[in-house]
């Protein structure tokens, strides 16, 4: 048998081994005398060994996927390597409030970081074909889920200052360059100004910057750390598809069907989310739609977990990619799944799905075509203001302007508006 220690920050949850051919997680007795939170829902608080898929599912989802994954085995050298494997050396800082260290570490009780500038960081950028980001700090180690290249940091919003990670000091941030992907570029100046247009129509989403150093990095504060008393504290995540208890391969809905939007919102349900949070979701799908974001899937939504209960979390990784091509739905609206076909009766199918009223959801989802396009000028202009885009990102805003318009009139016209 070989194991890790689960720790949430510094608290000993559990262990995560391998034994008999099988992975398996099981609880740390004082975790459960303490009344601890759940690491997720299918993992009741209780003195029980879990085992089989269900347990590698969970674990292998704090892994990147992917090329981006392919990328770090082959720098880390560990061709070949289990995923028990690679979560033992990456899982000293996974996404939300846990990690995986040996069974005679312990997390680090001083927090520490040391300057990165604009200069090195260019550097790592350039050679991120040879050593990805996630693995190119080298006085620390972690795990960021997810197929794009990025890395966790700290980051002073006010200065524009970056910091590495030292050891297991966590981060509060997480830099993203445009992607390597031709087909997606430019993609940094597309997630900043989506999420910036998403924040100006009141959609719960974390602060976010660009940055040129001198290339394009796309910066966004981590919602699952706070500050208290001068030291980061982490806050525990499962996303969409650890919630479903599947893996990140079947993340869009076209791939087995094994997630949608009334299984996600029966899930969520089942949670005793606030109304407030299941209202918040159906604005989530009605933005992703308006601008155009084909890649809104099962990862890409999350709830938070303490010892009071579920929350959703704040939206991330919105982006137009309508713009660079694509016009499938990850997550189709009723049984819909390009952009192109839905109309009415799709959304008056999602909300029977998932037991939404219908005429309170086309309502929010008019107020919301009608307020976009104003909005996405204000967005826009300041962006050309502050950032002076280069002429790829400017031919890109100018893309995404004519998905925006064009998605909110046809939308509009559908519900028997139109645009003034």
């Amino acid at each position: 048998m070989i194991r890790l220690r689960v720790w949430a920050a510094a608290h000993p949850m559990g262990w995560f081994g391998h034994a008999q051919a099988a992975y398996f997680f099981e609880y740390d007795p004082e975790w459960i005398a303490d009344k601890g939170y759940v690491l997720a829902p299918q993992f009741p608080v209780v003195g029980q060994r879990y085992v089989g898929d269900q347990v590698k599912t969970f674990f292998e989802n704090l892994l990147p996927e992917g090329d981006v994954l392919d990328d770090i085995i082959s720098a880390i050298a560990t061709r070949g390597a289990s995923s028990f494997e690679l979560l033992g050396r990456l899982g000293a800082e996974l996404p939300g409030v846990l990690s995986l260290l040996p069974e005679d570490e312990a997390p680090m009780a001083r927090q520490e970081y040391k300057p990165l500038s604009p200069e090195v960081l260019s550097e790592r950028l350039h050679n991120r074909a040879q050593t990805p980001l996630l693995v190119s700090n080298d006085q620390g180690s972690m795990s960021l889920a997810g197929a794009q290249d990025k890395l966790g940091l700290r980051f002073d919003g006010k200065t524009g200052e970056f910091r590495d990670c030292v050891g297991k000091s966590p981060s509060t941030h997480i830099a993203k360059p445009d992607t390597r992907q031709l087909r997606y570029q430019p993609s940094a100046i597309n997630e900043y100004a989506c999420m910036k247009l998403a924040a100006a129509l009141k959609l719960p989403v974390p602060e976010v910057w660009l940055q040129r150093v001198p290339e394009a990095v796309y910066v966004v504060e981590r919602y699952d750390r706070q500050v208290f008393n001068g030291k980061i504290q982490s806050i525990h995540q499962i996303d969409g598809c650890q919630l479903l208890g599947h893996g990140a391969g079947w993340k869009y809905q076209r791939t087995g069907g094994l997630v949608s939007l009334p299984k996600l919102v029966a899930a969520m349900r089942g949670l005793l989310l606030r109304g407030s949070d299941l209202l918040q979701f159906q604005r989530w799908v009605m933005f992703n739609f308006l601008i155009g974001n084909a890649d809104a899937h099962a990862k890409n939504v999350s709830v938070l977990i303490n010892d009071k209960g579920y929350r959703l979390a704040p939206f991330y990784d919105l982006l137009c990619v309508k713009a660079y091509g694509d016009n499938g739905l990850a997550l189709f609206i009723g049984d819909d799944e390009t952009f192109d076909t839905v109309n009415k009766h799709s959304w008056e199918e999602m909300c029977r799905d998932c037991s939404f009223g219908v005429q309170g959801t086309l309502k929010e989802l008019e107020k919301m075509a009608l307020a976009l396009p104003a909005q996405w000028q204000k967005t826009q202009a300041r962006i050309i203001k502050e950032h002076k885009p280069a002429e790829a990102e400017h031919d890109l805003l100018a893309r995404m302007t004519a998905i925006f318009d064009s998605q909110c009139a046809a939308t509009l016209l559908m519900l028997g508006r139109e645009l003034g």
